[in-house]
């Protein structure tokens, strides 16, 4: 997300920002970190855990909820400790500082990259499944796997563009090209829904067609719904970068609103993974089983608790009422 130079490219704002204000967007900030970590954890664990679920066109999902786990685990804490805190004078900086920006900022836009990236790739994956159907369904597992170095290798590809011109050249260079990548990336993903809508306009899949493409189309959507909320969430940060650090545009409360919009872009992250459980039929019926089946062993590890006990204390009884007859 190249935020590393917040504060020091762009004047938000020439007052003193409010202290409760800062603690505010901390606490906005990590509680997002939370529900992405959860969400993802989740989306993750279940491609792991059921067989039903690891198809070749999940793949680039995982791929996506991995990247957004590592924003949510690593660059959002980082952010709020490394920017929100000195740009809201709740603590000071110091010199290491620096050096734990330029670090930050190599994840922060690598990860950030990444799952911008994969939305791409989800949207021309379902372009090709849509006009090739039969030549989609010839592509083997190693397709897939090498779409997802190639994403890999492009994210840290940008990284390394952005990061050295921030450091080597200016600020102003690097935000002209974080600012270009993020915007060609969203036209494609543009141009393959675009494509994907005139398509199901023209030929609209019917009951009669077979479940098989009925269940292509389901998941075509819902993917499609990923890649439009990835669309909509960068395009706020794309604008506010151009006009606060390419412009150098001062507004009335700059900082709050920039870091409302990162807010957004954020939630992404967590939002993919709940469109995952509620609209593809396999995370869901997985999620409900997975739920039955942790009432199920907490009902019986209950009963597992109680009955040793009991059966002790009836063979004690036993044995002594025995004993008793005995004497």
């Amino acid at each position: 997300m190249m935020n590393v130079s917040t504060g020091t490219c762009a004047n938000f704002t020439s007052s003193v920002p409010s202290r409760v204000e800062g603690i505010t967007v901390s606490v906005f900030f990590l509680l997002e970190a939370v529900l992405i970590i959860a969400g993802n954890v989740l989306t993750i664990g279940l491609f792991a855990k059921e067989k039903k679920l690891r198809k070749k066109s999940l793949l680039l999902v995982v791929n996506m909820a991995f990247a957004d786990l590592i924003l949510g685990a690593v660059s959002l804490p980082l952010y709020v400790f490394l920017y929100i805190g000195p740009s809201y004078r709740l603590w000071k900086c110091d010199t290491s500082y620096k050096t734990m920006r330029i670090g930050s900022n190599v994840v922060d836009v690598t990860v950030s990259q990444a799952s911008l990236i994969s939305a791409v790739c989800i949207a021309c994956e379902r372009f090709y499944a849509i006009f090739r159907p039969l030549k989609h369904r010839t592509l083997s597992l190693k397709a897939y796997f090498i779409v997802i170095v190639i994403i890999w290798t492009l994210a840290m590809l940008v990284s390394a563009v952005c990061n050295t011109a921030n450091y080597l050249i200016s600020c102003k260079a690097a935000k002209y090209a974080w600012v270009s990548f993020p915007l060609l990336f969203l036209f494609i993903v543009c141009l393959c829904n675009i494509g994907i809508y005139k398509t199901y306009h023209k030929r609209k899949v019917s009951s009669q067609q077979g479940n098989r493409e009925s269940q292509t189309k389901r998941l075509t959507v819902t993917l499609l719904l990923v890649s439009t909320v990835s669309l909509l969430s960068w395009l706020p940060l794309v604008t506010a970068n151009y006009i606060f650090f390419v412009q150098n545009i001062t507004i009335p409360n700059g900082l709050l609103i920039y870091n409302i919009i990162n807010i957004l872009n954020f939630s992404n992250c967590f939002v993919n993974s709940v469109v995952y459980s509620l609209s593809i039929p396999e995370f869901r019926q997985s999620l409900v089983l997975c739920f039955k089946r942790r009432q199920t062993e907490g009902s019986i590890s209950a009963v597992q608790r109680f009955l040793p006990g009991s059966c002790l204390n009836f063979r004690g009884e036993l044995a002594h009422i025995c004993s008793l007859r005995i004497r």
